[in-house]
């Protein structure tokens, strides 16, 4: 069930009874030459929803922007600046604090959102009077995600614009691959002076926007695998918490 689709009556009710809920958390940011430029609030949401029906549990909209400065050098991309981004899970923690939600839970699709995310759990228990659970779950990082990209792809899966992620959108979101050929690419080792990067230092590491990953390796096919692993995964890890 949809935030978006109650009325604050109904939403009263659900919290008479259950405070649980699911917040799908990605970015607007390229992915490479072939990849959705919403890969991470797609991947975010499309498991978030399958999760939130499975556990009868309510699912926020997604919050499609995040903390992507180090992307700003491909056009398309759209970031909120770390401090706005923290400002902003902050404001979204506290406001379901205060109708009553007591267990929340991040579901994650971009790696920029980890350490702001993390910072601002930090801050709202240092600062809250009221008891609150605070999840955060990276859906590419989960064990068996990483364990059937690696046996599928490998070395070639990258660290941006994986084949897993785009895999995922060719699953979810077909329609809008129909114009973009799916073309293997040469995996360039790029070794960094230091991290984080700038957006021109972004650029300037990485042309295309790939970090290290063959996206012409993904499938649709390999999307629904993916999506059926980390929403299971997911379920096992939170089912009695939420």
């Amino acid at each position: 069930m949809e935030l978006k689709d109650l009325t604050w009556p109904m939403v009263e009710a659900y919290l008479s009874k259950k405070q649980s809920i699911i917040v799908p958390i990605g970015s607007t940011e390229q992915h490479g030459p072939t990849g959705l430029i919403g890969t991470d609030y797609l991947t975010a949401s499309s498991i978030s929803l399958s999760v939130g029906k499975e556990l009868n549990c309510l699912v926020a909209p997604s919050l499609n922007f995040g903390m992507a400065v180090h992307h700003m050098a491909f056009p398309g991309t759209i970031s909120l600046d770390p401090d706005v981004y923290c400002s902003v899970i902050q404001n979204l923690i506290r406001s379901l604090q205060t109708h009553g939600f007591t267990k929340i839970l991040f579901i994650n699709g971009h790696g920029g959102n980890i350490v702001p995310v993390t910072n601002s759990f930090c801050q709202i228990k240092t600062n809250s009077k009221n008891e609150c659970s605070l999840f955060l779950e990276n859906w590419w990082r989960n064990d068996k995600v990483r364990e059937y990209e690696e046996e599928h792809f490998g070395d070639e899966n990258g660290t941006h614009a994986t084949c897993g992620e785009v895999s995922l959108t060719m699953y979810d979101h077909a329609e809008a691959f129909k114009n973009i050929e799916n073309t293997n690419f040469e995996i360039e080792k790029v070794k960094l002076p230091h991290y984080p990067l700038a957006a021109d230092e972004f650029r300037k590491y990485y042309p295309d926007g790939r970090m290290g990953s063959n996206p012409g390796l993904s499938s649709f096919q390999h999307g629904k695998a993916i999506k059926e692993i980390a929403v299971t995964e997911i379920l096992e890890k939170y089912k009695e918490v939420l």
